[in-house]
């Protein structure tokens, strides 16, 4: 059964491998496919369950999983397939595979904190598989350690994180597998995401907070009166400005978080929109902070540092923002 099984999945006519060679894996990964025991067992698990690989033409490169359908970017020549490869397909499989919570509707969670919470779980999942199973790999291209830009809690700067790195050190340590997954989840919230759309910078946290009043909307009346107030869809900009300034929905801590805005500021932050549209980052961080008080902690000026957003890393830095990049948890 289980060698049927495997050539069901690796034969050159079978359906994934087919798949795998359409969205651009070269020979030397497909046989490292194979040859790795932990990644096959996986793949015949997809498989199993009914799973399929599909090629999606467009002008980026990147990668999405789900339960039963993992999807490859492809940019046209000349550009390269840089996701087509072992290692971004271990973190769809972590998707695809692993905690199902992640996949539950905005709607199906009393507030955004726990819908966020799965999703960032559920990218920790997927970091933390593609993780192991890239250390099992036998054979193919060599593994690149992903170095991430983490945004900053309270500016617009971000730091360079590895998270291979990371986990080996954590590991290492004796942190149990809840405590790494834990850290992975925070460290994702504050992530960029892949073919989001040119001039879209929203990390991971930002998107889940945004899907989740949207999809809620209903429920919350000030919300509903900022979005007709502005009289237009919010821009990718202004989105990130609203979540990651906590407009709407309070910054998950202690007795010391600011409370969401109230009305008449979200309404003054509304109309001051209205009047400036097209705003870049750094002017609409500003014109936040003129409306509203700096959310970050005595001793920290991210309010005040230099608004300008980086998709790669650079030197600004928060006390805060070194316990996300250290890892410093209580």
């Amino acid at each position: 059964m289980l060698r049927s099984l495997h050539a069901a999945v690796f034969s050159p006519s079978a359906p994934l491998e087919t798949a795998l060679r359409q969205a651009g894996f070269p020979d030397t990964e497909l046989q490292a496919l194979r040859d790795t025991r932990a990644m096959a067992r996986q793949l015949r698990e997809f498989a199993q369950a009914g799973g399929r690989i599909g090629r999606v033409d467009a002008d980026f490169a990147g990668a999405n999983g789900q339960p039963g359908l993992i999807r490859f970017y492809c940019p046209p020549a000349p550009q390269a397939r840089t996701h087509s490869g072992y290692g971004v397909l271990a973190h769809e499989l972590g998707h695809a595979l692993l905690l199902p919570e992640q996949w539950l509707p905005p709607t199906h969670f009393t507030d955004v904190h726990g819908y966020a919470r799965a999703r960032e779980l559920g990218e920790a999942h997927a970091w933390l598989n593609q993780y192991r199973l890239c250390t099992q790999k036998v054979g193919g291209l060599p593994e690149v350690a992903p170095v991430l830009p983490i945004e900053n809690p309270y500016d617009l700067g971000s730091q360079p994180v590895d998270l291979f790195s990371r986990i080996a050190e954590r590991q290492a340590a004796g942190w149990s597998e809840a405590r790494i997954l834990d850290e992975l989840a925070m460290l994702s919230a504050h992530m960029f995401p892949c073919g989001m759309g040119a001039g879209n910078f929203k990390t991971y946290g930002q998107c889940h907070h945004w899907d989740w009043l949207k999809a809620t909307e209903s429920r919350h009346p000030t919300f509903m009166d900022f979005l007709q107030r502005l009289g237009r869809a919010p821009t990718p900009h202004e989105q990130k400005l609203l979540t990651k300034r906590h407009v709407f929905v309070p910054a998950q801590g202690g007795s010391t978080t600011p409370a969401p805005w109230d009305r008449q500021a979200v309404i003054d932050l509304a109309t001051a929109l209205r009047g400036a549209p097209g705003g870049d980052l750094a002017q609409l961080w500003a014109l936040a902070q003129d409306l509203s008080p700096c959310e970050a902690p005595e001793g920290v000026d991210g309010c005040r540092a230099a608004a300008t957003h980086t998709r790669a890393p650079d030197s600004i830095a928060t006390s805060s923002t070194q316990a996300i990049v250290t890892g410093e948890m209580p």
